[in-house]
């Protein structure tokens, strides 16, 4: 790279002069075993005899004042190359006295082309030398030099421009890869709940009923359902443009299904039912809130599709969960005097539920979910036969 520049360097010094002579010279010499590069390696010739022959052809006399100043500028202890250059009658003669002796004939050439001049070296490097500025590449390097100012590209396809007059500027390479969307490691699910199914039909005609038709409904917004999501992903096949990913992790879950009615549930010894509040006049107790909450550890695995973070689908996921109950309760606040009364037990619930899970990330409206419980929520025989579900957005 050292010597393309150096000549180079020789070609544009000498742009002006030469269109106004009649002919020129240009001769390189190994500094280190003084020779011309290019000549007959095995001839017993000395510098000073070879310097004359090529004179002689060119119709020019090496002087002694001239061979001395070559002879002096070998003898430099340097650690660069140098040249001469002097004008001899109307011919230019450039010396070029080259300390590394590489074999200029066998490694560069130079090539005359419409917009200059090309040298090339067989170890892909290149100068080239034109109205339109210098440009030299070395491998995946490339160096480019004009009117404009300096554009270096390298090797990983980042490019840096200084512009003259300007602040220099850092562009990335157009054809990167494609950024696919990714999974949070940690997500919070937060929707709402619903519960689907039939109560069952009360055949035992005492008051207060265990089980009405209406036991089932919620207050929409009040049923709430909230998640802790811990997820990792495992990569399966990818392409340009999508993947294929397995997302599996744990999470930490919370049913909350508000009730629209004043019946609690209640454990008896028997089973689970629905049980209204009664004061000490036994009247029935109206309710400004009553809620069963169950909690849950849950581990989910979710096969998904990627795209690009720019699509408008950023990924579609179809999997399946399953939970292990941890803790479950009751909790209701009076509208007359606001009370509030917890009860926990597992009012017969099933410690184990599974289900299916949907997941879809959209880029202007974000992640939605929904989930589905292929179990009942109590446990068969000790309770209405109710499923659970619930949806939302991930955050």
């Amino acid at each position: 790279m050292k010597h393309l520049l150096l000549l180079t360097c020789l070609l544009v010094s000498q742009g002006l002069w030469a269109k106004n002579t009649n002919d020129s010279l240009l001769l390189k010499i190994d500094k280190r075993d003084q020779k011309i590069i290019g000549a007959n390696k095995d001839s017993k010739k000395t510098l000073r005899e070879e310097l004359e022959g090529v004179f002689e052809k060119k119709g020019l006399v090496l002087t002694d004042s001239l061979w001395q100043q070559i002879r002096t500028v070998i003898k430099t202890d340097s650690e660069g190359d140098s040249s001469l250059s002097m004008q001899i009658g109307n011919s230019r003669v450039k010396i070029g006295i080259l300390k590394s002796g590489v074999n200029y004939k066998s490694d560069i050439s130079m090539k005359s082309k419409p917009g200059g001049v090309s040298i090339e070296s067989s170890s892909k490097e290149e100068v080239r030398v034109g109205w339109n500025g210098i440009h030299v590449k070395d491998g995946n390097e490339e160096v480019h030099v004009d009117w404009n100012g300096v554009r270096v590209r390298e090797p990983n396809g980042a490019e840096t421009k200084v512009i003259w007059g300007k602040d220099s500027t850092k562009t990335q390479s157009k054809d990167k890869k494609t950024t696919l969307y990714e999974r949070k490691r940690f997500n919070i699910y937060i929707g709402l709940n619903g519960l689907t199914g039939k109560m069952p039909e009360n055949v035992i005609a005492i008051f207060p009923s265990p089980y009405l038709n209406s036991d089932k409904d919620l207050k929409p917004l009040g049923s709430r359902f909230v998640s802790l999501d811990f997820t990792s992903a495992a990569t399966i096949a990818r392409g340009k443009k999508s993947a294929i990913k397995l997302g599996y992790g744990f999470a930490f879950d919370w049913y909350n299904f508000m009730f629209d009615h004043n019946r609690v549930v209640t454990k008896t010894t028997s089973a689970t039912n629905f049980q209204p509040m009664f004061d000490a006049q036994q009247n029935v107790i109206q309710l400004d809130k009553n809620k069963l909450t169950a909690s849950y550890i849950t581990l989910p695995i979710v096969p998904h599709v990627v795209f690009s973070k720019q699509s408008a689908i950023k990924m579609v996921g179809l999997g399946g969960y399953v939970s292990y109950r941890l803790d479950s309760w009751t909790k209701t606040i009076e509208k007359n005097n606001e009370n509030l009364t917890r009860i926990g037990s597992n009012f017969n619930l099933n410690d184990v539920r599974y289900g299916v899970k949907a997941e879809v990330a959209l880029r202007h409206v974000g992640e939605i979910f929904f989930n589905y419980d292929l179990t009942p929520l109590f446990e068969k025989n000790y309770g209405p036969q109710l499923t659970a579900f619930s949806f939302g957005f991930k955050l």
